[in-house]
């Protein structure tokens, strides 16, 4: 237990201006590491729904590229459970998409999260058994900051390509040469 005056000497010690004004300065950097901290928060969040929209208006492309061979059933498009989930969000909101070409080969979409270098987001896009050899999809962003899909062979920028229907249907039609007994 501490003296009077030693008591006294610690008052008066933490009650300096010096030390108040100390004392201030950390009640100001909590407040603002708090504030950061919330601000972080809620762009993680938004993040997460801007993550989650954009592989579904990917899929929703997808559907729309290939609903005339879905229709004639020459193809089937399937959803099914994410394995590995950076977000528990992500498990409820996103899955894999797996297209079968002409009720056999199977290829696969799969979303992997998001905090990429140069990128927003990356799914693996791949041909079933062939997974050593899957290309990159990656969610890039504009100067203007609007996300687009690229199609990413290698780290070439001569493997870059804007992911549209042509790019994937030749990946797909190169894919099938390779490998597929046609």
């Amino acid at each position: 237990m501490l003296s009077m005056p030693e008591l006294s000497a610690r008052v008066a010690y933490f009650c300096h201006p010096a030390k108040t004004e100390l004392f201030m300065e950390f009640r100001e950097r909590v407040a603002r590491l708090a504030e950061k901290n919330r601000d972080r928060a809620e762009n993680t969040e938004k993040e997460r729904m801007t993550w989650i929209a954009e592989v579904r208006r990917l899929y929703e492309n997808i559907w729309e590229w290939f609903g005339e061979l879905t229709e004639a059933g020459q193809m089937t498009i399937e959803h099914s459970p994410l394995q590995h989930i950076e977000h528990e969000e992500f498990f409820e909101n996103i899955s894999i998409m797996e297209l079968s070409l002409g009720r056999g080969p199977r290829i696969i979409i799969e979303p992997t999260g998001t905090n990429i270098i140069g990128a927003f987001g990356k799914a693996d896009l791949y041909f079933r058994g062939h997974r050593e050899e899957k290309v990159l999809l990656l969610l890039i962003g504009n100067e203007d900051g609007r996300l687009r899909w690229e199609l990413w062979k290698s780290s070439d920028e001569r493997d870059k390509f804007p992911f549209t229907q042509d790019t994937f249907e030749r990946l797909l039609n190169g894919w099938l040469e390779k490998w597929a007994e046609i």
